[in-house]
């Protein structure tokens, strides 16, 4: 798989109007892997960063199966914002049922997600900005087609 689960499911939150590429310049852009914080990045923000999965089984044909960890972190200037954007996401994803996601001429068929956690309320960052943190886990069950 050329892309990592993470990097898909931000692709289809983008698709889906949830969240905007952060070339866009748009509200609540997503990041891969880490939350930045530079001067140029708004204050509500999140990253979708793969995590521990677990193994499922392997097919007679030797293929390995997994559902993929993906949490999402938000980071919001005000506690409800972020929190209404995390069930926004939350919500998304659970509907999400054998739907296709085309990144450039690659197609992965997002199988099921199932979220594994609540919405976790990380509480403020440190430092001056005090942003409130939020994040939510998810097991993605994803194939190349």
């Amino acid at each position: 798989m050329d892309y990592s689960p993470a990097y898909i499911i931000s692709r289809y939150l983008i698709g889906e109007e949830i969240l905007t590429d952060p070339s866009d310049s748009g509200s609540w852009p997503v990041y891969i892997g880490l939350l930045p914080d530079d001067n140029d990045i708004p204050h509500n923000a999140v990253a979708c960063i793969d995590t521990a999965g677990l193994r499922d089984r392997r097919n007679m044909d030797g293929e390995n199966l997994f559902h993929h960890g993906v949490q999402i972190m938000l980071r919001a200037e005000v506690y409800n914002t972020g929190y209404q954007k995390a069930q926004a996401i939350a919500t998304e994803l659970e509907g999400v049922d054998h739907v296709n996601e085309v990144i450039s001429s690659d197609t992965f068929q997002l199988i099921c997600i199932d979220q594994t956690t609540d919405i976790v309320v990380l509480g403020q960052e440190e430092g001056t900005k005090r942003r409130e943190l939020f994040s939510i886990n998810f097991l993605v069950t994803l194939k190349e087609i």
